[in-house]
């Protein structure tokens, strides 16, 4: 399927998943709930916004230190410019893209790297288990839909971490594992591939190697969580909606486990439908309208929206990266063990 296809194919499923999550909503008490948001709750919560992915960077360049040393502004220029392609485009191609500014700015291999983003984004996963953990504590009972979105995730947390242990303990397993599984592509794009995936497995051992640092990448990512729940917390305190912490802190961090699954550019829709199925009736969070949490859920997607796209675009010119180059070689980045592959790399 053509890169075009999905995105087409994407934007439709959020202009669906949009009308779902506004059905039966009320367009006048709507606009006047949008109206009465309090700017200085919205400044408050945009800086919390930005300040957990922030954490987020410092984490990342933690897990990334024994590879290559990088300052915390390239850290953070990294990650915020992966999230942007990532926002624009439903592949998670965000995610190969720091490895790929990585090989601009630094000049260390792709498939070298990789393995750090994989170890991230399983430590952003273990926020999973504070899920499962407040279910009962919260007495919350689900919806159907949102139980399968909940174990959904789970599921792949559990699967990351097989995969990490079995690449830990049997690193040619592993890397014959990954490669059986591609084995049906053709001969020229598999035989690239496999080199890549067994760089990538070998790498993976910056994870063991930094396992006495292991507290404190959850520390990190505790401390991301919680600004995550405060930043959705003041966006309700925006709209005078009176929801407790503690079901905001859960529901959001649902939200933002979820984007491990497939999400239509800019998340158009998904958003929307998945805040409304969790704060208007998923986790009965007791007598909030539909209406009202759109209202909140419109204005912070437009808001944070801005505030990936504006800083974003601010950290590509500030790496010296062109947005249209990293969407091309991502692309390729399958292909591309970070050695000479018979074409030159224009830099």
């Amino acid at each position: 399927m053509s890169r075009r296809l999905r995105i087409t194919l994407g934007i439709i499923a959020g202009v669906v998943l949009l009308a779902l999550a506004l059905w039966g909503v009320d367009a006048t008490e709507l606009r006047n709930n949008i109206a009465r948001a309090k700017v200085g709750w919205l400044a408050a919560a945009a800086v919390l916004y930005l300040a957990a992915y922030f954490v987020r960077s410092l984490r990342w360049r933690a897990i990334l230190h024994p590879i290559v040393p990088v300052r915390v502004s390239e850290s953070f220029h990294m990650l915020m410019a992966g999230y942007f392609l990532n926002y624009i485009i439903p592949i998670r191609a965000g995610e190969v893209a720091k490895s790929f500014f990585l090989k601009r700015l630094k000049g260390v291999p792709i498939a070298t790297t990789l393995p750090t983003v994989f170890v991230d984004k399983l430590f952003e996963l273990v926020s999973i288990l504070f899920v499962v953990t407040m279910l009962p504590i919260l007495s919350i009972s689900m919806s159907a839909t949102l139980a399968a979105l909940i174990y959904t995730v789970l599921a792949i947390f559990l699967l990351a971490i097989g995969l990490l242990f079995f690449a830990f303990r049997n690193p040619d397993g592993a890397s014959r594992l990954l490669c059986a599984l591609f084995s049906w592509m053709p001969h020229r794009v598999y035989s690239k591939l496999s080199e890549f995936i067994s760089l990538f497995v070998q790498g993976m051992g910056v994870a063991r190697r930094e396992a006495r640092t292991l507290w404190m990448f959850l520390g990190l990512t505790g401390l991301a969580v919680l600004i995550d729940g405060l930043y959705f917390y003041f966006m309700f305190r925006a709209f005078s909606v009176d929801v407790a912490f503690t079901r905001v802190l859960f529901g959001y961090t649902l939200l933002t486990l979820s984007y491990i699954l497939p999400t239509p550019p800019a998340q158009i829709g998904y958003n929307e439908f998945v805040i409304g199925l969790i704060f208007a009736g998923g986790i009965a969070v007791g007598g909030v309208a539909r209406d009202e949490v759109m209202a909140v859920v419109i204005v912070a997607h437009a808001m944070t929206g801005l505030l990936i796209a504006g800083v974003g675009m601010w950290s590509f010119g500030a790496m010296g990266i062109k947005v249209k180059e990293s969407f091309r070689r991502v692309a390729g980045v399958a292909g591309d063990d970070g050695t000479k592959s018979g074409r030159s790399e224009r830099e």
